[in-house]
This record gives C-alpha cells, sequence and structure tokens, in this order.
C-alpha cells in the first residue's frame, strides 16, 4: 500500500507531509511482543485512535448523538519495526466520501520514520435504526477541511 488513489491521483501515505489530521501515542511496555517490537494488535489501536480523532475532530457525534462509525474494511501494512520506549504519530486522512462511506488512509511514524500504513472505510451508522445512513453535509464539510486535501 505505498500509494493510495484518490480522484486522479495517487498520494503516498509514507509521506508524512500529506497529512493534516495527527494524532500521538505513547507506547508502552505492553505493547511489546516476543521479539521485541510493537506488535500488530497494538498497530490496530493506533489506527483506532487515528479514526476516532478523526470521528471527533469533525463533531460528528457531538451534532448527532445517535451517530457513529462503524469500521467496514481495514487493511494494515507493516513496513517498518516500532519499539518502546517512544511514541507514534498517527496521520489520518479522506481519500473520499460515498453516500454512507468515508475512505481513510493513514501513515503511522515513530521518529520520523513510516513504519506502517493503513486503508479503511467507515460507515455512517444510526445506531438506533442499526442501519448506515448518509454522512451529514456539516460533518463532511467539516472533515475535509480537517483531513481533507
Amino acid at each position: 500500500m505505498t500509494a493510495a488513489t484518490v480522484g486522479v491521483g495517487t498520494l503516498d501515505p509514507t509521506n508524512p507531509a500529506m497529512f493534516r489530521l495527527w494524532r500521538e501515542e505513547i507506547l508502552r511496555y505492553g505493547d511489546m511482543d516476543t521479539n521485541g517490537h510493537v506488535n500488530n494488535v497494538a498497530i490496530a489501536q493506533f489506527c483506532e485512535g487515528g479514526r476516532v480523532a478523526f470521528e471527533r475532530a469533525g463533531n460528528l457525534q457531538q451534532e448527532n448523538p445517535v451517530l457513529g462509525l462503524s469500521l467496514a474494511k481495514v487493511t494494515i501494512e507493516f513496513l517498518a519495526e516500532a519499539h518502546f520506549p517512544g511514541k507514534v504519530r498517527i496521520g489520518t486522512r479522506i481519500l473520499g466520501f460515498g453516500r454512507s462511506s468515508c475512505r481513510l488512509v493513514q501513515g503511522l511514524f515513530q521518529d520520523g520514520r513510516c513504519i506502517a500504513t493503513s486503508e479503511a472505510v467507515s460507515v455512517c451508522f444510526d445506531t438506533r435504526a442499526r442501519k448506515a445512513v448518509p454522512y451529514p453535509e456539516a460533518f463532511k464539510a467539516r472533515a475535509l477541511q480537517l483531513a481533507g486535501a
């Protein structure tokens, strides 16, 4: 997943300059596996934290308490080891919106080096009706301003 396709061009998620929305996570000793590097479950949790930061930055649930994001698809490409102690920075960017879905790309960095990339599809979900619904236009506009091109 060295390049993500958006519109007619491609974006390189290993390049931190392509991200405006960031979240930072502090590595914990318990994030390591028996090989001495940060494990895949911790990396997936860091991706999740970036997606939650995206949702919160756009005020989705604050303005629409019955709406949430449901993960429909996620892929993670592990590029390099990450080690404790330290921090991981997660950049999140919107690749595009569908009717009720949003495609995101993420880059995870430790000490300026990309350790993983991720692509995800999140669906706007009505928690009472238990079904996908269109994203509110106000959320889409804010989200694009914060994490778009």
